[in-house]
């Protein structure tokens, strides 16, 4: 049972080490900055060394005057007073300097550029580890762990310039001074670096649950946002609340105690060095009332033990709250270091893509140990408008998925004009489609800036007839700021029809040879339907349209209606066709009709 507790202790302890070297590696572009703040630094701590001799001088002048009667040399006096004062002064400032140069330098460009590294990440990861990851857990490692590990770098470089470089300045410092002093204050040494080091370990693996509780936290607050409407709906007030104090319980739980261990690191290495402190002043009595010491030295070895505490605490200190950075930067290291998709290079097509799809024995599921689709053949040719319809969980939207290339099928193949897209890169496969579904998603910005995302280069002409062909260019003329109204975070200031009617003339925009429409006419009125439809028919010409929809009345015209249920083409035909065979497409076809009656 020790040998595994060792074992598991030892590589504990590796993965530490590891982590704290990336950390350090990660700082090679703001290694300039940091060098200038190590050499300031370094001349702040040799000034504050001074003091100590400098009281000591001033304290046996003193001495000698008042029991001796020794002459006073005033302006010596004067001129030592002067330079304590300006040395004291100029430490000073020069601490704030570092200080100034660390702050900007980690919050400008350390946490700055991990966030972005972040961001450009998400952007690479497969969509499922999106789709398996909560929001909150991804902004939680975003902002709240990259915060605490910037200020990791504070701590490693609090930890080598002002804890270990001043504590070899002032080792060295004490011994050239009086060696049985020094070794005096060396020998309280090891006990304060042992007990910080012990009680620093202990509190990780609490920072690293604290950590896990965090996101759950964001996540929830995120969820809270989301569904606002949701929650007030149905009086879920209370109910949100109690979860939300659960993990705010949990997270308090967890975090208390690594902050409790670590908090007393500090406190313990102040008793050592408190103890250290009596030390010196019992032996250096003893030296002065023997005459082997003077009495400006004792005063300066006094300074000089409560100088040697302030490395020590730095080094406890930094240790104790190292172990929170350590639990933060594993789980942003875990995210930069997820798998990404492998992605062939881009390459312009040969020739103009035509629209022809082709599925070819493609099976696929999302967790494996419940398949979807099994065995899927479809050959679509180009410019045909292809309905996809059947009960909700069929799998209409992953072959939707699967085109887009949001996943990969696990066997077989998907072609378009007789290219595998699984050989092709994903934004080459994307240029080919344009798409509108069901969830709108609009960002903030300007009404303008919504709908030429379809088409980022298109010029204000091609955005206003884009308008024009979505039946939205009224609307829009009719608003205090035209093109220009701004639209907030959340898309509240517009209706759900107008921000599908957005959505749609995004899509004409991009003018792409293939068309997805998922319930693309879902949250529009009746009356506007019937009109966007029309103009979508048109739309629709020459180009390859998968359409999936739930009211049948929309795809009578398709030139060809797949009927998917439990991940299989179950019928397959024009709508007179499936009426007439009475199968399942005739089933719900009656079944909404019956509804309408």
């Amino acid at each position: 049972m020790k040998p595994d507790k060792s074992k598991k202790k030892r590589e504990e302890l590796t993965s530490s080490l590891k982590v704290i070297g990336r950390i350090i590696k990660d700082t090679k572009p703001i290694l300039p900055s940091l060098i200038l703040a190590a050499v300031i630094s370094l001349l702040s701590i040799i000034l504050s060394m001074l003091a100590p001799e400098l009281i000591g001088t001033l304290t046996d002048g003193i001495y000698d005057y008042v029991t001796l009667g020794a002459p006073m040399d005033l302006s010596r006096t004067a001129r030592i007073s002067i330079i304590l004062i300006v040395s004291y002064l100029a430490s000073g400032i020069l601490s704030m300097i570092t200080m100034i140069i660390m702050n900007n330098t980690v919050s400008r460009h350390y946490t700055c550029r991990i966030r972005v590294d972040m961001s450009a990440k998400i952007s690479k990861i497969p969509i499922k580890k999106v789709d398996t990851t909560p929001n909150g857990e991804i902004i939680s490692r975003m902002t709240n762990d990259v915060s605490i590990m910037g200020g990791s770098v504070h701590d490693i470089f609090n930890i080598i310039i002002n804890g270990v470089l001043k504590l070899i300045v002032i080792t060295v410092l004490i011994f050239i001074s009086d060696p049985i002093m020094a070794s005096v204050i060396i020998l309280f040494v090891p006990a304060s670096i042992f007990l910080s080091a012990k009680l620093a370990a202990r509190s990780e693996k609490y920072f690293d649950l604290s950590r896990e509780a965090a996101g759950k936290i964001y996540s929830a607050t995120e969820e809270n946002l989301t569904g606002f409407d949701t929650v007030k709906v149905y009086n879920l007030e209370r109910h949100r609340q109690d979860g939300y104090e659960k993990l705010s319980e949990d997270y308090r739980v967890k975090s208390e105690r690594g902050y409790l261990t670590s908090g007393v690191v500090q406190p313990i290495v102040a008793i050592v060095n408190n103890l250290a402190y009596i030390a010196i002043c019992i032996v250096g009595s003893i030296l002065v009332i023997r005459g082997t010491l003077r009495v400006g030295d004792l005063m300066a070895f006094i300074l000089y033990t409560q100088l040697f505490s302030g490395p020590l605490e730095s080094i406890s200190g930094g240790m104790s709250m190292m172990q929170s950075t350590i639990a933060s930067a594993r789980r942003v290291y875990e995210f930069l270091d997820s798998e990404e998709m492998k992605e062939p290079e881009r390459k312009e097509l040969d020739e103009p893509c035509l629209g022809a799809v082709k599925f070819e024995n493609v099976a696929f599921s999302y967790t494996e140990d419940k398949p979807l689709i099994k065995s899927l053949d479809l050959d679509v040719l180009p410019g045909q408008k292809i309905a996809i319809v059947g009960p909700t969980g069929g799998g209409k939207t992953t072959i939707v998925n699967l085109l887009m290339r949001f996943y990969d099928p696990d066997s077989g193949t998907i072609s378009v004009d007789g290219r595998c897209i699984q050989e092709m890169n994903r934004s080459d496969v994307r240029e080919m489609f344009s798409m509108v579904l069901q969830d709108t998603v609009l960002f903030s910005g300007t009404v303008y800036d919504n709908i030429a995302y379809g088409n980022p280069s298109a010029t204000e002409g091609e955005v206003r007839e884009a308008a024009r062909r979505a039946h939205i260019d009224f609307w829009i003329d009719g608003l205090p700021d035209g093109y220009n109204t701004r639209i907030n975070e959340e898309s509240t200031n517009i209706s759900g029809g107008q921000k599908q009617l957005l959505t749609i003339a995004r899509a004409y925009l991009s003018d792409r040879p293939i068309l997805i429409l998922d319930e693309a006419t879902s949250n529009v009125d009746t009356r506007t339907e019937l009109i966007i439809q029309q103009t979508m028919d048109e739309l629709m010409k020459g180009r390859t349209t998968f359409v999936i929809a739930h009211r049948l009345s929309t795809v009578e015209n398709a030139d060809v209606i797949l009927v998917v249920s439990n991940g299989d083409v179950v019928e397959k035909g024009t709508h007179r066709e499936l009426l007439a065979s009475g199968g399942l497409y005739s089933e719900i076809y009656n079944s909404q009709y019956t509804i309408v009656k």
